[in-house]
């Protein structure tokens, strides 16, 4: 097919030379043009690369008044030459240069901005001479007076020959061409007695074109199954392009605009297929610095169809859609999805493969205020999500977020949702085995986050980040850090500034009979409560502030049976903060001896009580003769050598203790009045608003 339309090509312009040739001087609508590529840190670009030329009227702004992309070859040091207006046949519009008003030029390589616009000097400017062989843009002959008196005597003119029909190999008057009229299967262009008909062999004017071949050739295929193009594109040429579609009309324009009406089936706006290992199906490229601009635009009436489909059948690590922004500030999105449906999703991505490391949807980007991916709901109400993925695959990832950047506030993932039942981020992995995540986020900046989820409602069951697995042996959320898994801050922010309020931090919810929270160390078990507040700690448990406890023991392995049997002890109580030292000595000859306390002694306690207690024979006369002074207080009055059991107790008045009395008995606030701490003590009826 591509071969024929080349001879197509080459048969017309035979036609127009048959006839006797014009008098008419063409001026080549070429400009060439000398610069250097570099890319935005002054380094040289090198080898073959898509450049965009655009001609305005102003140094800076305003729409183009021409553009045209080409591929050209830079040398080592990033200098080249490119002919502008090579890639259209009429070259550059002269009206370009009709004004007589400068033009600036602006050179844009791909993937890099525009670079600062030259302005264009004298000789492209002779384009406008084109007009001087015409008068107000028309030919002398169009001034000529018709039916002009013969003069006498003057000769007659010369009649015109009459124009030859063309002639050559092959079927008489007519040259091959491929359409899609079974009428001229064979041939489309035909020429008779001067008449020229382009899929008809009866032309009635000087050019008549058939509506059905006028069809074909304008893109539009009418057949209703097979695999027909409406337009189908090709090229060898290792920079050229199968389709190259430009608008200059309008911001509103379209490059290349796909619309698919049909109703049902797999319908496509705009279909795109590349076997290179380095291309792209699609690439739509948009080069204007403000408004709403879109490199490719999809759309579809179909409900089962695509806007616009990405589809990698090539290997297990490629991308059925990839975004990528290279914008090194500002807020640039690889992929960008909105939804205003109630049920629908903002951008929804699928893998379906069931191994490799498959991903819905993959987002990459490189700007310290980009996203990676970003997907906003802005439904009010319904099941509505900023992103939603799923992953059918074993180690795949229903949404998988980078972001590389090293620093700034990169977010792998981000996710926000006004709804007051929606979320900011849905991820489900499906499959019953294998390492799979629901949402996965990774980032490597200092100050990053993995995953982020806002829900800006203020009301309702809204939630930030919501994890949730089907696996007996899975987690709904997991957090892995060599520093803290999983941390729960309560905050209010306005822009970059966050300040911590009052709320709970981490809430954990499980039916009765489940364990609300479990420690491990790696396999080991170290600690948990379970759903009637029972909590196990394995390791030692230390209280800085006040502990309340309805009552207190301890409970080790029995000593005389440790395999079969408790033994427990209640703790020693009392309504002051007291303790308690004792010890036994033996009196001296005089039946006296010094008892020596801690040299903390009189700083931690005040208020001493004193016991003593003979031990072999009674001593009715013993007593403290000296009180505690100087950490020390003396005992008399005994059997000499005789040995005294002692015991002193003091009532803190440290710091904390003096700042931190336990009220013995208090009336319970208003609102906890008339229920009880442990209402199953006291009999029926108790239980009702008990705490």
């Amino acid at each position: 097919m591509k071969q024929r339309a080349a001879f197509l090509c080459i048969c017309l312009t035979s036609v127009l030379l048959a006839q006797p040739p014009a008098k008419t001087a063409t001026v080549p609508r070429l400009v060439k043009f000398a610069g250097a590529l570099t890319d935005a840190a002054g380094k040289p670009l090198t080898g073959v690369a898509g450049v965009t030329f655009a001609l305005y009227a102003e140094q800076t702004g305003g729409a183009p008044l021409w553009m045209e992309t080409q591929n050209i070859a830079a040398d080592p040091s990033g200098r080249y030459t490119a002919m502008l207006g090579v890639t259209r046949n009429d070259g550059i519009p002269a009206e370009v240069f009709a004004s007589g008003q400068g033009r600036w030029l602006g050179v844009q390589p791909q993937g890099e901005s525009e670079r600062p616009r030259v302005l264009m000097v004298s000789v492209p400017y002779a384009l406008q001479a084109a007009d001087a062989e015409t008068l107000g843009g028309l030919p002398p002959s169009a001034f000529a007076l018709a039916s002009s008196p013969a003069l006498p005597g003057a000769p007659k003119p010369a009649q015109a020959a009459a124009h030859p029909d063309v002639t050559g190999t092959g079927t008489a008057n007519y040259l091959s061409y491929w359409t899609s009229s079974t009428a001229l299967a064979t041939s489309a262009l035909y020429q008779t007695g001067g008449k020229v008909g382009l899929g008809t062999t009866t032309p009635g004017s000087a050019l008549e074109v058939d509506t059905a071949t006028a069809s074909a050739i304008l893109g539009n295929s009418t057949a209703t199954s097979g695999s027909i193009n409406g337009v189908a594109g090709q090229t060898a040429s290792p920079a050229g392009n199968g389709v190259v579609g430009s608008s200059f009309a309008a911001t509103g324009g379209n490059g290349v605009a796909g619309v698919s009406n049909a109703t049902s089936g797999f319908a496509n706006g705009v279909f795109g297929q590349n076997a290179s290992t380095g291309g792209s199906g699609v690439w739509g490229q948009s080069i204007a610095t403000t408004g709403y601009a879109v490199g490719v635009t999809g759309q579809t009436a179909s409900p089962g169809g695509a806007a616009v489909a990405g589809v990698n059948n090539a290997a297990t690590g490629g991308n059925g859609v990839n975004g990528i922004s290279s914008a090194t500030s500002g807020s640039a999105a690889g992929v960008y999805g909105q939804s205003a449906s109630t049920s629908g999703n903002g951008v929804y991505g699928g893998a379906i493969a069931t191994t490799g490391s498959a991903n819905g949807v993959y987002g990459q980007s490189a700007s310290t205020g980009g996203n990676g991916v970003e997907g906003n709901a802005t439904a009010a109400s319904g099941s509505a999500n900023g992103v939603y993925g799923q992953s059918a695959s074993t180690s795949g990832a229903g949404v998988n977020g980078q972001a590389t950047a090293a620093s700034g506030g990169t977010i792998g993932v981000y996710g926000q949702s006004a709804s007051t039942s929606g979320a900011g981020v849905n991820g489900q992995a499906t499959a019953a085995s294998g390492n799979t995540s629901g949402v996965y986020g990774f980032a490597a900046s200092t100050t990053g986050t993995g995953v982020f989820g806002v829900a800006t409602a203020a009301t309702g069951y809204n939630v930030g980040v919501n994890g949730f697995s089907s696996s007996t042996g899975g987690f709904g959320v997991q957090g892995n850090s060599p520093n803290v898994a999983v941390a729960g801050i309560t905050q209010t922010c306005s822009g970059s500034t966050c300040t911590i309020v009052k709320g709970i931090a981490g809430q954990f919810v499980t039916a009765a009979g489940g364990t609300i929270l479990q420690g491990l160390n790696g396999t080991t078990q170290v600690f948990f409560v379970d759903a009637k507040g029972d909590g196990h700690f394995a390791g030692n448990l230390t209280v800085t502030g006040k502990l309340t406890k309805g009552s207190g023991s301890f409970t080790i392995d029995h000593p005389l049976d440790p395999a079969n049997r408790y033994l427990s002890h209640s703790f020693v109580e009392s309504p002051d903060m007291m303790n308690v030292y004792n010890g036994m000595i033996r009196l001296d000859t005089k039946g006296e001896a010094w008892v020596t306390l801690p040299d903390y002694f009189e700083a931690l306690n005040r208020d001493f009580r004193y016991q003593l207690t003979a031990i072999g024979a009674p001593a009715p006369r013993l007593y403290v003769s000296r009180e505690v002074s100087g950490n020390r207080f003396k005992i008399a009055g005994g059997r000499p050598g005789g040995k005294v059991s002692w015991q002193v107790t003091g009532i803190r008045h440290d710091a904390y203790a003096n700042a931190h009395r336990i009220p013995v008995a208090e009336d319970k606030p208003p609102a906890e009045q008339g229920t009880y701490l442990h209402p199953d003590v006291y009999g029926p009826g108790t239980g009702a608003g008990s705490q």
